[in-house]
């Protein structure tokens, strides 16, 4: 039993002499465990080891409700010899992450060999003293997903959709796509691809059977395709994703929301080229995220960095902002050239000042109608969840003190909410709350977009900073208007976290922007200019080289699609 089978450098077991290795597995017999099936659970009693022949599995420890994977396991490793040789209970609970084959032996037949063996008892000692030493595992716990499953929806064609995808996946790294397979035994053939690839993909087809159940069961990643509501009796697994080809509509997102809810879902508009570029960066935990701080005229800067990132080719395929920054990131969160925001900004902002129409204080400064106005005419009666791009924008609840993060409803609404300078402009009522500026909470969300996905982040940080010294040499004419204190006495909670939440982006990009003042939108290109001189400069200085590093495939990559029928 178990001829050709080796255990593996680094299990505890593999370490043994080939022969010692041998014995053990004449006494094994074979074990076939499908993905997403448990070998045991944490406090089962350890009446038996088991050797990896094939497929992977992962190790799973549960404290307080939260499930976390500590070891993934290869061909060749050896599980549970530890609670064998010491009588304990399992420590941890065993699945398979991939159809798996294995070979078991009864605990009491392992004990017994070491029992009649002095060359096993001294080799297996020796083992454990250098697993002591030294933790050895096969793969690490957070690697980037390899397998993706692709399963249209009934009643959806998504062929078009699929070979874009196949394309896509092929410009990050070698790549291997299957559409169908006879017979059985893909297991192994699954194994084998994926030696060779950094990425696999499957078709499920909607018809379902044998085949389609394989590819659910293996995937890393499960990416539905769907144009509208989910069927009926779709069985969904956890932490699927979810495309619609079009745009889907609110209401159709909500379902899925309902029904599977997915890790995350993505548009994929009817006229977007690159749209199932975007879909593949951030199903390989590749994509390319920004974030855009708060600051008044000065966040204008934020569109000379865009306009540098864009002539660099690097692609934003999420983003978030709070504030002016969330004005700016849902302009690109729709896919707008940075020349088309600019002109934007130059004709909606500068000229037509819709922050100034002031009113007698009794809720705010200003009535803020202008600024609704205006935010109407741009984003019309598009809806946060239809967005091309992902897009949050942050807010505070004046009632709770809580931090809002908007990531559905109107897009007019979440960035609406998000600019609400209090005291400058009314509170937003939304359902239960009051929202204003989240400046107040978070002005830097970064820490918000790297919890979502993985994948590098740039930030832009336009905030003042205001010393003591500065404020002692300054003449009383220079302190900060009745303005500028709101604004700034906005972002002064979240100035610590600000300062915690750069560590997390790959990149900070702090365009010199001290001397234009929070309102003066006539400013504008100054600021612009501003964020296209510190952008080159950080581009300049190897930001670009790390970025794509993160995102390039490696020199000579091989692309293949590899289909059986």
């Amino acid at each position: 039993m178990g001829e050709g089978v080796r255990l593996g450098d680094a299990s505890l077991l593999g370490t043994l002499p080939v022969r010692l290795q041998d014995e053990l597995l004449a006494a094994a017999e074979p074990v076939r465990l499908l993905a997403q099936e448990r070998l045991f659970c944490e406090g089962d009693a350890a009446d038996r080891l088991f050797f990896v022949v094939s497929g992977r599995l992962r190790v799973i420890v549960e404290r307080e409700g939260e499930r976390r994977v500590v070891r993934l396991l290869g061909p060749g490793a050896a599980i549970g010899e530890l609670a064998v040789l010491t009588g304990a209970l399992r420590s941890a609970s065993v699945e398979a992450v991939r159809d798996s084959e294995l070979l078991e032996i009864e605990s009491e037949r392992f004990l017994d060999l070491l029992a009649h063996d002095q060359d096993l008892s001294v080799g297996l000692a020796t083992a454990l003293a250098r697993q002591l030493q030294q933790s050895g595992h096969l793969w690490e716990p957070d690697m980037p997903p390899t397998v993706f499953t692709i399963a249209p929806v009934p009643g959806v064609d998504g062929r078009a959709f699929w070979d874009e995808l196949c394309a896509a996946f092929a410009e990050l790294g070698p790549t291997v796509a299957v559409e169908h397979r006879e017979g059985n035994g893909w297991g192994r053939d699954l194994a084998e691809l994926e030696a060779g690839h950094a990425h696999v993909l499957l078709l499920a087809r909607p018809d379902g059977g044998e085949w389609a159940d394989f590819c659910l069961r293996q995937a890393d990643r499960v990416l539905f395709v769907a144009t509208g509501a989910p069927p009926e009796d779709l069985d969904a697994p956890e932490g699927c994703d979810v495309a619609f080809l079009g745009t889907p509509g609110a209401q159709a997102v909500a379902d899925w929301r309902a029904a599977a809810r997915p890790r995350a879902h993505h548009v994929v508009p009817v006229d977007d080229g690159i749209a199932a570029q975007r879909v593949a960066r951030r199903l390989a935990g590749r994509s390319l995220g920004i974030v855009l701080s708060g600051g008044g005229a000065r966040a204008f800067a934020h569109l000379g960095v865009l306009e540098v990132l864009a002539a660099e080719g690097l692609a934003i395929d999420r983003v978030g902002g709070t504030s002016m920054g969330a004005f700016v990131s849902a302009m690109v969160a729709l896919g707008w050239t940075p020349e088309r925001m600019l002109d934007i900004c130059r004709s909606e902002v500068a000229q037509k000042a819709p922050f100034s129409d002031y009113t007698l204080p009794r809720y705010a400064l200003i009535r803020a109608r202008r600024a609704e106005s205006m935010l109407r005419r741009l984003f019309g009666d598009v809806s946060v969840e239809e967005l091309p791009r992902p897009l949050f924008t942050v807010s505070a609840d004046l009632l709770s003190g809580q931090m809002v993060v908007n990531r559905d409803g109107p897009l007019v609404e979440a960035v609406g909410a998000s600019m609400a300078i209090p005291g400058l402009a009314p509170p937003i009522p939304h359902r239960a709350q009051l929202l204003i500026d989240g400046g107040v909470l978070n002005n830097l969300p970064i820490d918000l977009m790297v919890a979502d996905e993985p994948g590098p982040v740039v930030a832009v940080d336009v905030m003042r900073r205001i010393t003591l010294g500065e404020l002692k040499s300054s003449a009383r004419a220079s302190l900060p208007t009745i303005l500028e204190t709101l604004s700034r006495a906005t972002v002064l909670g979240s100035v610590e976290r600000a300062e915690t939440n750069r560590s997390l982006a790959r990149i900070v990009i702090m365009p010199q922007v001290q001397d234009i003042a929070l309102r003066n939108f006539r400013g504008l290109d100054r600021a612009v200019d501003a964020g296209r001189r510190a952008a080159e400069e950080a581009l300049a200085a190897g930001a670009k080289d790390e970025l794509l590093a993160t995102r390039a495939p490696p020199p000579a990559v091989f692309s293949a699609v590899h289909a059986t029928h």
